[in-house]
């Protein structure tokens, strides 16, 4: 619609839906803190009818529906949006409404404010010798003392608030007010009507503009009657220049501020909407949550000032629903600590039959298993790294008529290159720009989702200041580099929480719900919600892909493996010798140490003529054969051979094969 001039849309309305027709006015008057219910729509050709079928219709449907679907972010956590979450919210029947938000991360829902650098300027010159005027002027020098460590700046904006909060009061009223030059002569006017003296004088403004100041209340409802401008004065010098406080709504009522366009409205003062919600109410909210200045989230950047305050929970609402796959019970619980909280587990959406997803073990490789970190400067590729490349290669190559596609990052699609060009490759895809789209390309049969997103440092400071930078303890930052893992179990769940939010939007945007005959294999050992812990998941090691030679067989080789792991948890201080070493593949003597171990260590130790006397009972033996059997030096073992060939309790068959003595054999 911005392509369609004003008053063309004006002469055809809401043709094109129950929107604003002349919404660049109304959002520039909003970001300057105006309202456009009170300035612009009452003086809108349209009026009439957006109340009936246009934008402003809107608010009496929403009060008769059952249910409302709104996209304002942060809707019921922001008392900017107070009175609007009021309106919407009654109900004509008295119902409490259930109010639903799809909010993947805790972090988003902290409220972040910005109080621009342009604002502080304005207010600096615009109410110089005032309170206001006084507290920018300190707030910018705090903000741009160059070459102060982060704890400092931040002890230095707590001290400016500090400093003013005496004057707290006056900086709130002045924060919501324009202030505008005039002059009061003596005028009177008298009601033509009763020859009642209804003003005794005028306040004159710059542009020619002027009011009557009334008697009193009367008098002011009888000019208003008239159509004639009116200002209450209550006291007020003659013939002197002032500096007159008003709100936004009076100075546009007034002719003072013109509203005629959106740029017009852009040159205006900048003021607060909510007197209950000024840039110092959010100032003051943020530091006393935050009482220590270390880890405080707010940032400063020469053009504005950011920080975050925890959410305010509208009084009108009761029952709020949290719709995540990633967020947890203790970041939600940093969100909302004095409400309480339940969690539902809800049933994952069911795939395609035939949809399969192969998941590397988790906790086998680290994040960073595919890239070295170790030199500086330069990321290669590690030697598993080089396995898992090597992999989806000869899988790629293997059957043309197969289609695969690839997500990674950038460090890793270079190492790729040989890959990414075969023929039936479709798309190389890098994490955020699959975050971004809708779907991902439904031409792939094969999916692989390599490595694990990086996520930026700043990023992850930031997010983990916001929930725990009111803790007592400070936060540590260090992370150790060949793993990604960061040693404060606060910052990594951060990480955490990130990575696995993203690569969950991944196996979403694959639509194995909706797409059939797809494999999606993904190289990262993170647990995924719904995903990892599905019947559809199959689990796997490396070494089973590589045993499988490929997809096709993985199934079976990862059912093999799967059948001895449970095989060899069900292995006890009474499963036998030879059940250990088939079970475990290993010697008898490695069988012996296991045993040993299950049986607390405390294995009464059997002397090697014991155990060579048993294994020849058998059958002749070569010395190869006794020595890998028991457990002990080899030589040991030699000479207890030979001492008892010397005592004939058995015999040597030929060099390096004995047997019992054929008397014993017998019997």
């Amino acid at each position: 619609m911005k392509d369609i001039r004003v008053d063309e849309r004006m002469e055809t309305p809401f043709q094109r839906g129950n929107v604003c027709e002349d919404a660049e006015k109304c959002t520039a008057l909003e970001e300057k803190g105006g309202n456009p219910s009170e300035s612009i729509c009452p003086k809108c050709p349209v009026y009439a009818a957006c109340q009936e079928r246009g934008y402003l219709s809107q608010f009496a449907a929403l009060r008769q529906a059952k249910v409302q679907m709104l996209t304002i972010p942060q809707l019921f956590f922001d008392p900017q949006h107070a009175e609007l979450v009021e309106e919407i919210l009654k109900q004509e029947d008295g119902t409490e409404r259930l109010c639903v938000v799809n909010q993947p991360q805790a972090h988003k829902l902290f409220l972040e404010c910005k109080l621009p650098k342009s604002v502080l300027e304005a207010w600096a010159t615009e109410w110089q010798g005032c309170a206001l005027g006084n507290f920018a002027k300190t707030l910018l020098s705090a903000l741009e003392i160059k070459g102060k460590y982060y704890a400092d700046a931040v002890k230095g904006v707590r001290a400016v608030m500090q400093t003013f909060e005496w004057q707290e009061e006056l900086l709130v009223q002045q924060m919501c007010q324009v202030k505008v030059q005039g002059r009061v002569v003596e005028r009177e006017f008298k009601n033509p009507d009763t020859g009642k003296v209804l003003a005794r004088a005028t306040i004159e403004f710059e542009g020619g503009i002027s009011a009557y100041i009334p008697l009193d209340e009367n008098a002011t409802d009888a000019l208003r009657t008239k159509g004639l401008p009116v200002f209450p004065f209550r006291s007020y010098p003659l013939n002197e220049d002032l500096q007159v406080l008003m709100s936004m709504s009076q100075a546009i009522e007034l002719g003072i501020l013109d509203t005629e366009t959106a740029e017009s409205i852009k040159a205006f003062p900048t003021v607060c909407f909510n007197q209950n919600w000024t840039f110092w109410h959010q100032l003051k909210r943020f530091f006393s949550h935050y009482s220590r200045d270390a880890d405080a989230p707010i940032r400063w950047n020469d053009e504005v000032l950011r920080f975050w305050v925890p959410p305010v929970l509208h009084v009108s609402v009761k029952r709020l629903l949290l719709i995540s796959s990633v967020l947890s019970e203790q970041h939600l619980q940093r969100v909302f600590p004095d409400e309480s909280l339940e969690t539902h587990r809800t049933e994952p959406v069911p795939w395609v039959a035939g949809n399969r997803v192969f998941q590397i073990r988790t906790g086998v490789y680290p994040s960073e298993a595919i890239l070295d970190y170790h030199n500086w400067g330069r990321a290669g590729v590690s030697k598993m790294g080089q396995r898992f490349l090597l992999g989806i290669h000869s899988e790629v190559v293997k059957d043309q008529s197969i289609k695969h596609g690839i997500v990674t990052n950038r460090k890793i699609a270079r190492r790729l290159e040989a890959v990414t060009k075969k023929r039936n490759v479709c798309f190389v895809d890098f994490f955020q720009k699959v975050k971004m789209s809708d779907m991902i390309s439904e031409e792939a049969d094969v999916i692989w989702i390599v490595g694990t997103p990086r996520q930026p440092k700043s990023l992850i400071w930031r997010c983990a200041q916001i929930l725990f930078g009111n803790d007592e303890e400070p936060l540590s930052y260090e992370e150790e580099i060949e793993s990604g893992v960061y040693k404060d179990p606060r910052v990594h769940s951060i990480l955490e929480e990130h990575v696995v939010n993203l690569l969950a939007e991944i196996i979403v945007r694959a639509e194995l719900d909706q797409l059939a005959d797809r494999r999606v294999v993904l190289i990262t050992g993170l647990p995924l919600p719904n995903i990892t812990n599905r019947s559809e998941t199959s689990i796997f090691d490396w070494e089973d892909f590589e045993i499988a030679d490929g997809l096709d067989e993985l199934p079976a080789v990862i059912a093999t493996r799967e059948r001895f792991e449970q095989e060899r948890e069900n292995l006890t201080a009474e499963s036998s010798r030879q059940e250990v070493e088939r079970v475990l593949g290993c010697s008898s003597r490695q069988a012996n140490r296991v045993l040993q171990k299950l049986r607390g260590g405390n294995i009464p130790r059997v002397p090697f003529r014991q155990q060579i006397l048993a294994l020849l009972a058998d059958g002749e033996k070569k010395t190869a054969a006794l020595i890998a059997a028991i457990e002990g030096h080899p030589e040991a073992i030699q000479h207890e051979l030979a001492r008892l060939v010397a005592e004939e309790q058995i015999v040597r068959v030929r060099r390096g094969l004995y047997a019992l003595p054929k008397e014993r054999a017998s019997v």
